[in-house]
């Protein structure tokens, strides 16, 4: 059984498991998060294909929808709006943008805590909204760490596009409960896991 002390700018459900005297710390900061398009680069570094996004302005065709990032550090579908080309070159010009794909509704969260992967797949009934919509499927398997990202929580958003699957987003934390991870992992299991990935990934 592990301990880790937790800095945080928010909370979960494992909280309660934080020890202010442990040796190992977890920063786990919403505001330390990369850009949008940082982050999407950063995906791209790694040979993951991602969504390309540019500036509100090198869009031109004016009836085209757009996902727009009016706030570039938000994530997991917050600081986004959906609007056509010429309504986001009239409200939101400096911003950056990506094109939005009319999909079959379904979408998936890989996400990672310590060498657990968690494959959450959404169908969501209406074709044009950014809610990801209800869960319909979800695989954990406790597999092995990643070094190569190196972080003790992180995931990538997923959508179909032409039959392949384009990241979106790329989060550097997780709020679990969120998710509902709760339901499938235990608190001290999520503890256990953060605390070899500090290790592991040399973050003590």
């Amino acid at each position: 059984m592990n301990s880790i002390k937790i800095v945080s700018d928010f909370s979960d459900f494992y909280d309660g498991l934080s020890d202010n005297k442990s040796i190992l710390v977890y920063n786990r900061q919403l505001c330390n998060s990369k850009q949008r398009g940082t982050a999407l680069k950063y995906l791209r570094s790694i040979n993951i294909k991602t969504l390309e996004v540019k500036q509100v302005s090198q869009f031109y065709n004016d009836d085209e929808l757009l996902v727009v990032y009016v706030n570039p550090f938000s994530h997991n579908g917050e600081g986004k709006k959906i609007m056509t080309v010429a309504e986001a070159q009239q409200s939101f010009s400096n911003c950056v943008a990506s094109k939005y794909y009319v999909s079959d509704g379904l979408s998936i969260k890989f996400l990672q805590i310590g060498k657990i992967k968690i494959n959450l797949c959404y169908k969501k009934i209406d074709a044009v909204t950014l809610d990801k919509g209800t869960l319909v499927d979800i695989s954990i398997n406790r597999d092995d760490y990643n070094r190569l990202i190196g972080l003790p929580i992180f995931s990538v958003d997923y959508i179909s596009v032409d039959n392949q699957m384009i990241a979106t987003d790329f989060n550097e934390v997780e709020r679990l409960s969120d998710l509902h991870i709760d339901k499938y992992i235990g608190a001290q299991e999520i503890v256990d896991e953060i605390a070899k990935s500090l290790v592991l990934y040399n973050k003590i």
